[in-house]
């Protein structure tokens, strides 16, 4: 379930299921929330049932490919090599893995929002009677997703802060609520992030000029947690380039599964980042005063809850590999109905919907 509020803590809607956040919310597939701790911990345990081990600590800091011997590679902090038929680069928004993909560095820049974020156990919030009060479980059991509103954020601060910072940084918020720092006091010290939102225009190439490195998740497309959708779309890439390559069979068929698998998402990935830029100038626009909370709300199409990646990445692949080898026409299917694709970014697709002029966000979204 989830609420909307006010920063003073004032309930403008809810609790209501997930499903009212969809653009048919009563024909909506039911929507789960999950647990990102529990999520990790299964794809761990399903690395270790098929006996493979994770290395941690292992900063990647540069990429490589050698297209005559068919391998590629990447060398970590501590100057270590590893190379392998196909290399996935899922280092996240600052990957290192642009001077070989593009040639040169494509930064990610600052959005102009920051997120303190924290993850920790239930109990210790709960020790305070007022948040218990606040955040106790509804009759049938479950629980409660509070999405507070203050419109803009302030530029980034730093890294790791002590929850002490946070409250200072609340106390210059009129009107702020005191339950939002009683929550806040419930945080251990080492488990509070200050989280600069980071962005980049879209990147329509994924893949290394060998096609033996492969972009993945915000590596190859970030996202605005207004889209909500970020960690979903880098787990539909993770599935669709795992039936890419099992359709190229060979070791010799990797080049063409990693370009098949950039041709099938880079477009629904892209409509999905505009999503999340439109997304946040709603929930931005009128800020503490804002009076309509369902002009802020997501709403979330079929198109999007309702694609497998597997299955269309199985039955386009032919389609999309004659398209690569011979310019046979394609069109993607996965992005909303009747849209036509067209090349954006950030400023320019912020600036045309001022204006009233055609953008990616026009066809049946819903």
């Amino acid at each position: 379930m989830v609420t909307y509020c006010k920063h003073t803590g004032e309930r403008l809607m809810g609790p209501m299921e997930f499903s009212a956040l969809t653009s048919d919310p009563e024909n909506a597939p039911k929507i789960y929330r999950h647990s990102r701790p529990k999520f990790h911990a299964m794809l761990l345990d399903q690395l270790a049932e098929v006996g493979l081990s994770v290395e941690y600590g292992k900063e990647a800091v540069d990429f490589f490919e050698g297209v005559e011997t068919g391998r590629a590679g990447v060398v970590v902090r501590d100057g270590s090599r590893y190379d392998a038929d196909l290399v996935v680069a899922a280092d996240g928004v600052r990957t290192r893995s642009w001077n070989l993909v593009a040639g040169k560095e494509v930064p990610a820049v600052s959005s102009g929002d920051a997120i303190f974020r924290a993850a920790y156990p239930v109990e210790l919030a709960l020790i305070d009677p007022v948040v218990m009060e606040r955040f106790k479980l509804l009759e049938d059991g479950r629980s409660v997703i509070e999405l507070w509103d203050f419109g803009t954020a302030q530029e980034s601060w730093g890294n790791r802060v002590h929850p002490e910072e946070v409250l200072k940084y609340t106390a210059t918020i009129d009107g702020w609520s005191d339950i939002g720092d009683c929550v806040i006091k419930t945080i251990p010290s080492s488990s509070l992030v200050d989280w600069k939102v980071m962005w980049r225009d879209p990147q329509p190439q994924w893949t290394s000029p060998g096609g033996r490195v492969c972009q993945l998740g915000d590596a190859a497309h970030t996202f605005l947690p207004s889209s909500g959708n970020g960690a979903t779309q880098a787990i539909e890439d993770a599935v669709s380039l795992a039936a890419c390559i099992s359709m190229g069979r060979i070791r010799e068929g990797v080049p063409n599964a990693t370009r098949v698998h950039n041709l099938l998402r880079f477009e629904r990935v892209s409509c999905l980042q505009a999503f999340g830029v439109v997304n946040r100038k709603k929930a931005n626009s009128g800020g503490q005063t804002d009076d309509k909370p369902k002009d802020k709300l997501v709403r979330v199409g079929r198109w999007i809850l309702e694609h497998d990646p597997e299955l269309y990445a199985l039955e386009n692949y032919a389609g999309a590999t004659a398209h690569l080898a011979h310019g046979t026409p394609f069109q993607n299917t996965n992005t909303p109905k009747g849209l036509v694709y067209m090349p954006w970014t950030i400023q320019g697709l912020l600036e045309a919907q001022e204006k009233g002029e055609a953008t990616i966000l026009d066809g049946d979204w819903d």
